[in-house]
């Protein structure tokens, strides 16, 4: 079994793309007013245009795999995007967490 896509309701489908194609860097492989696909590597990001799904309840949390956890984080931090803490949950994996526009979580991991 392999994930191949990962949905992400938005409320404002034209902030969300800007998000995560400038500030995230995703390229943008389809875009409408209500769907959006971004690449990420083998599993695409869905952006799912609603204003009827309750903010953060039950919503997925794309995690992405980068080589610099701690330069990725603070470039986040610069845009203005709200960031935790790094954590290591497990030996030599480390994780932050960030939010989208739209509350949406999403997770950033480096695996030293």
């Amino acid at each position: 079994m392999e994930l191949v896509e990962v949905i992400v309701y938005v409320r404002d489908m034209r902030r969300a793309i800007g998000f995560y194609r400038d500030v995230l860097g995703l390229e943008v492989t389809f875009e409408s007013e209500f769907w959006t696909t971004l690449a990420t590597g083998p599993c695409t990001l869905a952006l799912h245009a609603t204003d009827r799904r309750e903010r953060g309840v039950a919503e997925p949390d794309p995690t992405f795999l980068v080589a610099d956890l701690d330069g990725e984080r603070d470039r986040l931090l610069a845009a203005g995007v709200e960031v935790t803490e790094i954590r290591e949950p497990a030996q030599a994996i480390r994780v932050c967490d960030a939010f989208d526009p739209d509350g949406n979580r999403f997770s950033l991991e480096s695996r030293v």
